[in-house]
């Protein structure tokens, strides 16, 4: 994927899911992928960064990044039942995390969290 993809991608993001990205902030360095690539892409809206407790750097993620990495716990999946190697996990069987799947399950998420069906 292009940077500049990601970028477009993150702040559709931060329009689709503004109660989950409303801590997001623009990046003004490069993200990690423009950087890769040799893109001069910046002001991605990111999340995470900061200092903690101890004053220890952490990791800052591009918002479209975040998303990838942490759609399951998003919605209501089922959970694989007591017993299974997976308990207590999402069960995602079934589910194509591909860019489009991805951003309507973001657009559900939102709505489920309004209340609406």
């Amino acid at each position: 994927m292009k940077a500049r993809i990601e970028k477009k991608l993150s702040k559709r993001l931060v329009e689709l899911l503004p109660s989950v990205y409303r801590n997001a902030w623009r990046d003004q360095e490069q993200s990690e992928l423009a950087y890769d690539q040799g893109s001069s892409v910046r002001h991605v809206l990111s999340v995470g960064g900061g200092l903690d407790y101890w004053g220890e750097g952490q990791d800052a993620y591009t918002v479209w990044e975040d998303w990838q990495l942490n759609w399951c716990w998003h919605r209501t999946f089922e959970y694989y039942p007591i017993g299974h190697r997976f308990e207590g996990y999402p069960n995602t069987e079934g589910f194509r995390p591909t860019t489009i799947n991805l951003l309507k399950l973001a657009a559900q998420c939102e709505q489920t969290s309004k209340g609406y069906p």
